[in-house]
Parts: C-alpha cells; structure tokens; sequence
C-alpha cells in the first residue's frame, strides 16, 4: 500500500493551476504549473484509494525544499492542476519532470514555468524597445 501511496503521490505532482508573484524572501524559488490527465489504471487506483492527496504531495515537495501553493482538479476534464515552488535547481526541476515519464499513469502531462505578472510587464517594455530596434518589421 506504501508503494501505490508513493505512486499516487508522484501522479498528483503531475499537475498545476493559478500564478503566484514571487517573494521578496524567496529569490532562490521558481514557480510552476504542472498539469496531469491520469489513464485509467491512475483512476481506478485513486477510486480504491479516494484521499486527499495534496498533504501528501505537499510533504515530498517540502522534502525537496518546495512546497505546493495550489492544488486544483478541473471539473469536467479530468485533469489535476498543482502549483508549486520548487528550489532554483534546473537538474532538480527536470528530475522532477521526468519521474512521471515511466509511471505510464497519465494521458498527457506538461509542466509550466510561471512568470508574476510585474516581470510579465517588464518583458513587454523590452519587447517594445526590440521591436523600435529589429528592421525585418514593418513598423
């Protein structure tokens, strides 16, 4: 029963929904979306298992120094959607990434870097003055 806790716990990781700014005391998080839709054999082992599994998920990404700022299931689309700060480590964020690959429980899985909304307003002013800069546009 451990190992299809564990399982299920790494399936739940699949998923994220809603952005987050960062922190002024947390430069060294990145922030993401991941967005799972189980198969099958994932939902039959979550229907004889029907938990709450964000406490659980929440306890492996504390352990890796993160911690789960959101956890949402979509109403009608069967997919989970998880939000989640994880330590500014690119092998870390790619293991994590690619731990789901062999569990063959999800459909489709995809994992977002989330941007906060004042950088997004940054990008666009630089955005602006390449734009002024590029001549293969017509301005």
């Amino acid at each position: 029963m451990k190992i299809l806790t564990y399982i299920l716990t790494i399936l739940i990781v699949s998923a994220g929904l809603m952005s987050t700014q960062v922190k002024a005391d947390e430069p060294d998080l990145r922030h993401f979306m991941f967005i799972g839709e189980p198969n099958a054999k994932a939902w039959q082992m979550m229907v004889k298992d029907p938990t709450d599994r964000k406490q659980a998920v929440g306890a492996a990404f504390k352990a890796l120094g993160g911690d789960i700022v959101s956890y949402y299931w979509g109403l009608g689309d069967g997919k989970n959607y998880i939000t989640v700060t994880i330590p500014n480590d690119n092998e870390l964020i790619q293991a994590i990434y690619l731990m789901r690959m062999p569990s063959g429980l999800l459909n489709s899985y995809q994992v977002i870097e989330l941007m906060p909304s004042d950088q997004m307003s940054d990008a666009l002013k630089r955005s602006a003055e390449l734009l002024s800069n590029d001549t293969t546009v017509k301005k």
